[in-house]
C-alpha cells in the first residue's frame, strides 16, 4: 500500500525543488518563443551552416504553423464525421502493434510468447476490412544464440519490435497503396543504451522497413503521442544563439502556438543521441537512411504529437496529417486504427496465466523437469481466490 502521509511529506520538504525547477523551465520557454516566428522565413537554404548534429533541420519552407481551417466550419460532431469520410473514403489505411510474455525465472524455462495484431481498413463500399493476430514462441535455444539473458527484456522487445516491422512490411507488399501507421518513432534513440546484438536486431527490421517503404512507395507513418525530445529547440538554440536547456520538449514549445488539428512545418531529424564524442548517433547508424526521417508536430490532445515519415513522401505530408486527424476524430483523441491494433496484440492477465498452465501440461507430457517458485505460486492461487491470508 502506498504511503500517502510520506508523500504529502516530501511535497512540502521538496516544493522548493520542484518550484524553482518550473519557474527556470518557464524563464526558457519564453526566449525559445520569441525566436519562433523568426522560423517563418527559415528555408532549406539554411541546413548549409548547420553543423552535423544539429537536431534539426527545415524540410517544409513556409510558415512554422500550419493551420487546419476545416475545424473553423465545424458546428458538431456530424459535421467532423462528414469531412473524415471525405478524407478516409477509399483510403487503405493500416496499422500494426504487439505485446509479448516475458521469460520467468519461477517457471525456470526461458520461454517467451511475442504476439502481433495487425489490421487495415481500404474504406471502400465493399467493406475490404481485415484484422489478424500471429503468436510466436522464443524459445532456449534462441536466447542461448543471442547471448543473451534469458530471463531479461531486451532481447523480447527487440524481437517483438522486428515482428511488427515484418507484418508492416507485408501489408506493402499485399496492397498496391497503404498507409501504414506505427504506434512509435521511427528513430530508434533508445537502442544505443542497448548490447550490440540487441542492437542490430532493431537496426536490421527499421532499414527493411524503410526500403520497403521505399521500394513500394508506401508510407510508413510513426505516431507519437507523448514526445520529450527536443530535437527542434536545438536546431534553434544553433540558428538564434539561444541558451541550451535540458529541460524544454518541443511539444511544449509549440503547445498554446497550434489549436487542434494544426500543425509545425516539416522538419528532417538530425538528432545528437551519441553516448560520448566517439561514438555514432542511432541515425549515422541509418546509414543511407541517415537523413531520410522527417517530422512535424501536431495537436490532437493536450500536447501536440510527432509524427515522423519518410521524406520520399514529402508531396504527401498534407495527406498523412489528415489521415492522422480523421483517425483521432474516430476515437477522440488518439488514432482509432492503432487502437484496433493494440486490441488486437493484448495479452491479459489471465491469458498470461493459461499460457504457463499450457507450458506445464507440455513439460509433464514431454518429462520435462519443471518447476514453480513458491512466491509465483501463491500469487497465482491469489488470482484465482483461492489464497489464504498469511498470519
Amino acid at each position: 500500500m502506498l504511503n500517502i502521509r510520506d508523500l504529502s511529506s516530501e511535497f512540502e520538504y521538496r516544493k522548493d525543488a520542484i518550484i524553482n525547477y518550473e519557474r527556470e523551465t518557464s524563464g526558457e520557454l519564453e526566449e525559445y518563443k520569441e525566436s519562433i516566428p523568426d522560423l517563418d522565413h527559415a528555408d532549406t537554404q539554411l541546413n548549409h551552416f548547420l553543423p552535423r548534429y544539429c537536431g534539426a533541420m527545415i524540410f517544409e519552407s513556409g510558415r512554422t504553423i500550419k493551420r487546419f481551417h476545416p475545424a473553423s466550419r465545424w458546428n458538431d460532431r456530424e459535421d467532423a464525421m462528414q469531412w473524415v469520410d471525405t478524407v478516409l473514403a477509399g483510403t487503405p489505411v493500416g496499422s500494426v502493434d504487439g505485446s509479448q510474455i516475458y521469460p520467468d525465472k519461477n517457471h525456470g524455462l526461458p520461454i517467451a510468447v511475442i504476439q502481433t495484431g495487425s489490421v487495415y481498413n481500404k474504406h471502400t463500399k465493399a467493406r475490404e476490412y481485415a484484422q489478424n493476430r500471429s503468436a510466436t514462441l522464443v524459445t532456449p535455444d534462441e536466447f542461448a544464440g543471442a547471448e543473451v539473458y534469458a530471463f531479461g527484456k531486451e532481447f523480447v522487445d527487440a524481437r517483438r519490435f522486428a515482428l511488427e516491422c515484418d507484418a508492416l512490411i507485408d501489408m506493402m507488399h499485399t496492397n498496391d497503396r497503404i498507409y501504414l501507421l506505427l504506434d512509435g518513432t521511427l528513430i530508434l534513440s533508445h537502442i544505443n543504451v542497448l548490447a550490440k546484438n540487441i542492437r542490430e536486431i532493431y537496426l536490421d527490421a527499421m532499414m527493411r522497413l524503410l526500403g520497403a517503404s521505399e521500394r513500394t512507395g508506401n508510407p510508413v507513418i510513426g505516431y507519437v503521442d507523448v514526445s520529450v525530445q527536443r530535437d527542434v529547440i536545438t536546431m534553434m538554440r544553433h540558428i538564434y544563439g539561444l541558451k541550451e536547456t535540458k529541460k524544454l520538449f518541443d511539444p511544449v514549445l509549440f503547445a498554446d502556438k497550434l489549436n487542434w488539428g494544426d500543425r509545425t512545418k516539416a522538419f528532417i531529424c538530425n538528432r545528437d543521441d551519441r553516448r560520448g564524442a566517439d561514438s555514432p548517433s542511432v541515425l549515422d547508424t541509418y546509414l543511407g537512411y541517415r537523413n531520410s526521417i522527417a517530422f512535424f508536430y501536431m495537436r490532437m490532445g493536450n500536447l501536440p504529437s510527432r509524427i515522423e515519415f519518410p521524406v520520399w513522401c514529402a508531396d504527401e505530408i498534407d495527406t498523412i496529417a489528415d489521415i492522422i486527424r480523421a483517425e483521432t476524430i474516430i476515437r477522440g483523441s488518439y488514432p482509432d486504427i492503432l487502437l484496433i491494433a493494440h486490441r488486437n496484440a493484448v495479452i491479459t492477465a489471465k491469458e498470461h496465466l493459461l499460457f504457463y498452465r499450457m507450458l506445464n501440461r507440455f513439460c509433464l507430457e514431454h518429462g520435462i523437469v519443471a518447476y514453480t517458485g513458491a512466491k509465483h505460486e501463491y500469487k497465482a492461487r491469489e488470482t484465482r481466490g483461492l489464497a489464504k491470508p498469511m498470519k
